[in-house]
């Protein structure tokens, strides 16, 4: 009796076994399937034909792109529209700014560079993007692919961290055949993870430091101000659980000068090497006698909504008032600074004096260097070295680049003050705009 209960007893465990066996062994062949169905149904969608990326980046938690295809006739031209799928259930379509002249339909997919595809909004795996167009004598639209006809590589890119979790997004151009037939596509890979050692969610920038005290008023220096705000906003930030990096700190303060920042430890280099999303950089404004107030300056061609928040909340928090500078001033508090013509020229000037050719600066190029070497080229970043006064910026030409916002916290003639004693409630208003926005 025993006997026939363990050979019972050793049937059921090996029945049990060969089940769990089948389902695991089903369970790691059914996705690499359900792939292959998927990237099938996204080539019997596309055209053989493909669109033309001549730039893609991320700015922020946005990425964008810049192409165009060719032989549109402008009399049979409807409309385009860039397609984000997973080629299952999620399909969302972005409107795009476009031209169409000699026949070839230039295309953006937004003229904000912090606005597009907010990247952290995807909670998928695997996604494709597509263009999208609708001709006139053609009932359904045409889908194609892209190809990358830039020299700008695929983008690794983490999420901001939100409950302690984190999901890493591979933006490339793969290549697939398929019957003999090549196909091109632009794909972004989703997997959760972790940031790594070196990746941060947000970067401060203290400004000035070591031998560069910036503004001051008797023994009170601009860099000790700015060094002791962005302490207070990295621990704030942090007990909200995100990963802060900060250019500046009590151990390196020393060894800042007016020229070094683009050196490899730099505040510029460093911060562009933290992968963040967003940077804080705090500054005190010098001015005249009669001007006052907080100033929160932007980024050229950028969503000013941000900014906007950041600016009203240090105003209701505090006793600062909104500046009444009108110099660069884009909304109440919020500034747009740049290179203006005559900067230009006395830029060119000194190229021309010094034997290097100028830099392509425009009146769309961001005056802050915090705000323009932090963005790469969705920002103009122009400093490659050609300058010897400075080292070359290794990030100018980068299409990851961090939204910069600059501080200016207040003029130090007659805010000074406010300035010092309300460093907890400019804390709070900027941490709760980064909380309600990131």
């Amino acid at each position: 009796m025993l006997k026939k209960l363990f050979k019972i007893a050793c049937l059921v465990l090996i029945i049990i076994g060969v089940f769990y066996g089948v389902k695991l062994t089903i369970k790691k062949q059914t996705p690499d399937a359900s792939k292959r169905e998927v990237e099938q149904k996204i080539f019997s969608m596309i055209q053989t034909k493909t669109a033309n990326i001549t730039s893609f980046y991320t700015y922020g938690r946005a990425f964008n792109i810049k192409g165009n295809i060719s032989g549109i006739s402008k009399d049979n031209f409807e409309s385009v529209k860039l397609l984000i799928t997973d080629g299952i259930e999620y399909e969302k379509e972005y409107e795009l700014k476009y031209e169409l002249n000699d026949s070839v339909l230039t295309f953006v997919s937004s003229n904000e560079i912090n606005s597009g595809l907010i990247i952290d909004n995807l909670t998928g795996d695997e996604y494709y993007v597509l263009l999208r167009l609708k001709l006139n004598n053609s009932i359904e639209p045409r889908f194609y692919s892209f190809s990358n006809n830039s020299e700008l590589k695929n983008i690794d890119y983490y999420t901001v961290t939100k409950d302690g979790k984190n999901r890493k997004a591979e933006i490339s151009f793969i290549s697939k055949e398929v019957k003999e037939q090549k196909y091109k596509l632009l794909k972004i890979s989703m997997t959760d993870t972790s940031l790594p050692e070196n990746v941060y969610d947000i970067v401060i920038d203290a400004g000035h430091g070591g031998t560069d005290k910036g503004e001051n008023l008797g023994k009170i220096t601009e860099a000790d101000i700015t060094l002791e705000y962005a302490k207070l906003l990295k621990a704030s930030l942090e007990k909200h659980g995100y990963k802060v990096f900060l250019t500046r700190n009590d151990e390196n303060t020393n060894d800042y000068n007016y020229t070094n920042m683009y050196d490899h430890d730099g505040r510029i280099t460093t911060a562009c090497a933290s992968r963040a999303k967003i940077m804080i950089s705090f500054h005190i404004n010098q001015g005249n006698n009669s001007l006052k107030g907080l100033e929160v300056y932007c980024p050229c061609n950028s969503n000013l909504e941000f900014a906007k928040q950041i600016a009203s909340k240090i105003n209701e928090y505090s006793s600062i008032e909104l500046s009444n500078s009108t110099s660069f001033k884009k909304e109440d508090g919020v500034y747009v600074r740049n290179f203006t013509k005559a900067e230009i020229n006395a830029f060119t000037k000194t190229a021309n004096d010094k034997g290097y050719e100028p830099y392509p600066i425009t009146t769309e190029t961001p005056y802050l260097y915090t705000i323009r070497e932090t963005g790469g080229i969705a920002t103009n970043a122009y400093v490659d070295g050609r300058n010897k006064t400075y080292s070359a910026n290794e990030y100018y030409n980068s299409n990851q680049g961090i939204e910069c916002y600059q501080i200016e916290l207040g003029y130090i003639k007659n805010d000074l003050n406010i300035i010092t004693d309300e460093k907890e409630n400019y804390i709070r208003a900027i941490t709760e705009a980064i909380c309600n926005n990131y």
